[in-house]
């Protein structure tokens, strides 16, 4: 039993998480420029087993109205500033074969909001509000 603890702790510490962090991979400089006058949204990437043998290449990419904003690996997020009014915010993967993706409108108001995106074990992508 006492041999079991060392390797219970080896498998826990790998299993921790990172802090999220920005992504480094931006398409669109202009809507991640930060303003007074614009609403703040953040999309975080988050942790996971799915799509980890995807790569560095194959980055989860948020588009806003059509347009690709940022590549989100594995617990990165992106700030996007949009005018107030509704925004179509999607997600999918840079390499996939198919044009499945997730959208959500979005009501800027002008107040801080937050949303989480992941893929499902069956490749589909999921995005919610957190904030």
């Amino acid at each position: 039993m006492k041999a079991l603890i060392p390797l219970f702790v080896i498998l826990m510490t790998g299993c921790v998480s990172k802090p999220f962090e920005k992504t480094p991979t931006i398409y669109n400089q202009e809507i991640t420029t930060e303003s007074p006058e614009l609403t703040k949204v953040r999309v975080h990437r988050v942790e996971q087993l799915s799509g980890v043998a995807l790569g560095e290449e194959c980055p989860l990419v948020l588009k806003v109205d059509e347009k690709e904003v940022a590549g989100l690996q594995q617990n990165q997020y992106v700030d996007v500033f949009v005018p107030k009014g509704i925004h179509s915010f999607s997600v999918r993967f840079k390499c996939a074969l198919t044009a499945w993706r997730k959208s959500l409108d979005v009501n800027a108001d002008g107040s801080y909001q937050e949303y989480k995106t992941e893929t499902g074990a069956a490749g589909q992508y999921r995005m919610w509000r957190v904030k």
